[in-house]
């Protein structure tokens, strides 16, 4: 089967000058840091199911540099989102106007980079399984990607021991919190699409570079605080505390 090469993601990065494609999207691909915040993205789906998936792609073309754009995370979650405005066709353009002042040349700082994305990278695709997934678990089946076949059965990721995610009560706070915000921005007039629900997500992978619920649980008061902060920054939250009035209830409180 085939899969996303080096050699392609050189060139794509080489092409891309570090900067995420969608227009006026200036957020690198790579920090100075040489921290991955941007994503390789398929512009036809890796997998069925997946955003403008075509079963008459071939493997090879499926994951070749014609099909792959760098995207950052925030934009790679809207262009999937939103597939009607998003279709083939645009994503093909925006590839290929800001491809088109890229260098083709392979620098060592290239090919750090096009490591870095690969290992960042990462596919799942569920076809057939009812049991449970371990991922960075001693002892579990580990690779850069990883392939399960399910059908309609529920598969479980199972956070890590010590994780925020293996705490139920720390992770239904943080999910009650993630409600209120998503409620919070209902009132916010300016903000008519639905991509500022999921925006919140984005924002804690950004903050904590990676998913919350593999956090160690040590950090659970940081990502509240970081909750509180944006609920209270949201047009009511602002509302709320200039009358003196509590936008949420604290983990102690939470049952």
């Amino acid at each position: 089967m085939a899969t996303i090469t080096s050699a392609t993601v050189k060139r794509l990065f080489a092409r891309c000058q570090n900067r995420c494609a969608f227009p006026s999207c200036e957020a690198p691909i790579i920090e100075d840091s040489d921290t991955v915040t941007g994503d390789i993205c398929h512009i036809k789906a890796a997998s069925v199911g997946g955003p403008r998936y075509d079963a008459s792609q071939t493997d090879e073309a499926r994951h070749g540099a014609a099909n792959l754009i760098l995207l950052c995370t925030r934009h790679h979650r809207i262009v999937d989102a939103d597939i009607e405005k998003h279709t083939t066709s645009v994503l093909i353009e925006m590839k290929r106007k800001h491809e088109q002042g890229g260098v083709v040349e392979i620098t060592p700082r290239t090919a750090r980079a096009a490591e870095s994305l690969l290992a960042h990278y990462a596919e799942v695709t569920v076809y057939s399984n009812s049991g449970q997934i371990a991922v960075n678990s001693p002892g579990a089946v580990q690779a850069n990607t990883l392939t399960l076949k399910v059908s309609k059965q529920r598969v479980i990721f199972t956070a890590p021991s010590g994780s925020i995610g293996s705490d139920q009560a720390k992770t239904s706070y943080i999910a009650y919190l993630i409600g209120r915000y998503q409620e919070f921005q209902k009132g916010h007039a300016s903000k008519t699409d639905r991509f500022k629900y999921i925006a919140i997500h984005a924002a804690l992978k950004r903050e904590f570079k990676g998913e919350w619920k593999l956090l160690s649980v040590d950090r659970f008061g940081e990502v509240v605080e970081f909750l509180h902060r944006r609920i209270d920054n949201t047009l009511i939250g602002k509302k709320n505390k200039s009358k003196g009035i509590v936008s949420f209830h604290l983990f102690s409180e939470h049952g």
